[in-house]
């Protein structure tokens, strides 16, 4: 496998995506590979575009919480192809000054609260939440906060272990199998080659036109091949108010080159946003 000169992940040091970023890295035999955090999730995909040198990890799916918006729109508004895929296990802890009840504010990511609601709801109903950039924001704005402020934070499981002392529950996650896809990314070559002897495919479907059987005629083509369809999603195109695109992930066999080459004979707009293998 070769290597990038850096890998831009969301930080800071302590997130899942590092967590994904340092499998990598192991997965790459590359252990002092640079890892390069950033503030947002747009931003690990423009520095990835503008960066011909480095590769980006990113979550685009979560078990429970569904697609990662920002990450999967990105794919298509910066030039990036997918290599690989990763799955992690999501796990959750709550940091507090005291009981729970007595917190005034939640320090928490949009994307871990979606994931904990459920504890949040029945143990901390009254805290106000204040969302933060990642989860390793959290804990830190909770162990910087004045030592009687009451504050609650949700972290990753190995923060919350480091801090026995604020620990009040761990796994507070809705479901006991949380798990979260990522992806990893360079920038678009062109012409950009794909191997379709590898697992999986990706393609993104703008339509030429709205009208009556679209989606039946472009689903029938990939049961025509039988290729099994992992995810199928729409999305406004970000153009015309109330008109839609659609992300396609599909398992290869050996019609999927074919299958993409009919895909474009319909006179859609057909990108191929990678072709790629998972990574253990």
């Amino acid at each position: 496998m070769p290597h990038p000169e850096r890998l831009y992940t969301l930080g800071p040091e302590g997130t899942f995506s590092d967590q994904a970023a340092r499998r990598l890295r192991e997965q790459l035999g590359a252990p002092a590979l640079p890892i390069v955090y950033t503030r947002t999730m747009p931003e690990v995909q423009a520095r990835t575009d503008a960066d011909g040198s480095a590769w980006g990890v990113f979550p685009i799916e979560n078990s429970d919480a569904g697609t990662v918006i920002p990450a999967q729109d990105g794919l298509v508004k910066y030039r990036l192809t997918i290599l690989w895929e990763l799955s992690l296990r999501v796990r959750f802890s709550l940091l507090a000054r005291g009981e729970p009840s007595a917190a005034q504010t939640l320090h928490v990511h949009p994307v871990a609260f979606d994931q904990c609601n459920e504890y949040v709801s029945a143990h901390l109903p009254q805290a106000r939440v204040a969302f933060t950039h990642s989860n390793g924001e959290s804990a830190r704005i909770f162990l910087d906060a004045p030592a009687d402020e009451p504050l609650a934070a949700i972290v990753t499981l190995e923060t919350g272990e480091a801090q026995p002392r604020y620990l009040v529950r761990a796994d507070i996650q809705n479901f006991a199998h949380n798990t979260t896809r990522f992806l990893v990314v360079r920038r678009r070559r062109e012409p950009e080659a794909f191997d379709f002897a590898r697992h999986k495919t990706s393609v993104y479907v703008e339509p030429a036109e709205d009208r009556p059987g679209l989606l039946h005629g472009l689903l029938s083509i990939f049961n025509a091949h039988a290729l099994n369809l992992c995810r199928l999603e729409s999305r406004p195109d970000k153009v015309t108010p109330w008109k839609y695109v659609f992300f396609i992930d599909f398992n290869n066999n050996p019609g999927s080159e074919q299958c993409v080459e009919e895909l474009r004979r319909t006179g859609h707009r057909i990108t191929v946003l990678g072709s790629y293998d998972a990574l253990e």
